[in-house]
């Protein structure tokens, strides 16, 4: 039984009732530990990281604080942090301690208002649930921080309706803590002018950093524009990179985006023709000009088709 054995091992390492013996403790928490016994892993790096009836290391220490942590226990993670605070094992990194620890905050006391958050609003009691998922939000809660701005951009009742400002802060919170489907949001809010003034840059700026978190929703985003000229150049083959882009990282993306694709294909290939019109147009006027040859550019007849469009298709069908 992986417990008892986790169990007498703790009572050998601190001999409690029984003789102290650190290989004991060590033989019994790894027959535990092999069976999925948490406790036994943690107590594992433990006697790594102190050099209790086993040689210190910290390599091994942080392995077996890790398969622990991963299963949620809590002291697991705050040595982890303290690991990766003082560089004990690993490099020195105070961004992967902050995250450690901000773990270990998130499963207190504070983390219940989020199970309350989540049953209020299945019971369709949404403002109230707002009000919980806000609390935990302001507290750091990136759950919290996502829920709310997604709860806001709903605005599905009358106490949430007409706050995109409130939620575009709770995107830009959400986003800092790594949240890319918040970055692809705040571009939106950019994009559309929704809850701040519209500002293309600022929306491109963010769906490229989620584009570089492989969202095919945001590359699919700087396809259309570089499609559409809209905040950055004109260029057809880049947006279609960013199209091929979107499809491979997300197979569901695959139907919106193939429409676009098409449509793509037929400018590339309108806009090819019309540059080899230019040239050919280009050469004859040279080599005929002497026999009275003067075809226009594109730049003269294009908006002569446009405006004449009609015209021209009932031409075509009537031929046919």
């Amino acid at each position: 039984n992986a417990i008892a054995m986790a169990g007498y091992g703790y009572m050998c390492m601190y001999g409690m009732g029984v003789q102290q013996s650190y290989p004991e403790a060590f033989k019994y928490f790894t027959q535990a530990a092999e069976q999925g016994n948490q406790d036994a892993r943690f107590n594992l790096g433990a006697l790594y990281i102190g050099g209790h009836g086993v040689v210190k290391d910290y390599a091994k220490a942080i392995y077996y604080f890790t398969l622990a942590a991963n299963r949620g226990h809590m002291l697991a993670l705050n040595n982890l942090a303290m690991m990766h605070l003082h560089g004990f094992g690993t490099p020195r990194s105070c961004p992967n301690a902050l995250q450690f620890l901000k773990a270990v905050a998130e499963r207190g006391r504070h983390g219940i208002h989020l199970q309350r958050a989540y049953k209020l609003y299945h019971q369709g009691a949404v403002d109230k649930s707002l009000m919980l998922y806000s609390e935990a939000a302001e507290m750091g809660y990136d759950v919290a921080q996502g829920n709310t701005a997604h709860l806001l951009d709903l605005g599905s009742t009358p106490f949430t309706a007409g706050r995109k400002d409130k939620a575009l802060r709770a995107f830009e919170m959400s986003a800092q803590q790594g949240s890319m489907d918040s970055e692809v949001k705040i571009g939106d809010y950019y994009y559309h002018g929704w809850g701040t003034q519209r500002d293309i840059k600022k929306a491109v700026a963010h769906y490229r950093i989620a584009s570089e978190a492989r969202m095919a929703q945001a590359m699919f985003n700087l396809g259309w524009m570089h499609e559409h000229g809209v905040g950055m150049p004109q260029d057809l083959h880049l947006a279609k990179r960013y199209y091929d882009m979107s499809i491979e990282t997300a197979a569901e993306s695959m139907w919106p985006t193939l429409p676009c694709l098409a449509g793509l294909w037929v400018r590339i290939l309108v806009k090819e023709a019309i540059v080899t019109c230019d040239k050919w147009a280009d050469f004859l006027n040279k080599e005929y000009r002497t026999y009275g040859v003067d075809l226009p550019p594109s730049v003269v007849w294009l908006p002569w088709m446009g405006k004449h469009w009609d015209m021209l298709l009932a031409s075509v069908l009537f031929g046919m």
